[in-house]
């Protein structure tokens, strides 16, 4: 697995600006949540942390899903 801090860089290269639609913003914060969700399978003193940010991003991306941008 690439370090995540390269992980993170290449994520945030594809943040979806402004003029994005909420599917592809709900697709983002997805692919956000995937990558904390493996950093806390796989890094035990992050894995509180990266949890609740997995939650918060699988959260938001259900929001726009939902029309509640």
């Amino acid at each position: 697995m690439a370090s995540f801090a390269a992980e993170l860089s290449a994520l945030l290269r594809t943040m979806p600006g402004l003029n994005s639609s909420d599917g592809e913003r709900a697709a983002w914060f997805d692919r956000k949540a995937d990558l904390f969700q493996r950093i806390a399978n796989t890094d035990g003193h992050l894995s509180a942390e990266a949890v609740e940010l997995a939650g918060i991003a699988r959260q938001r991306a259900a929001a726009l899903r939902e029309g509640r941008s």
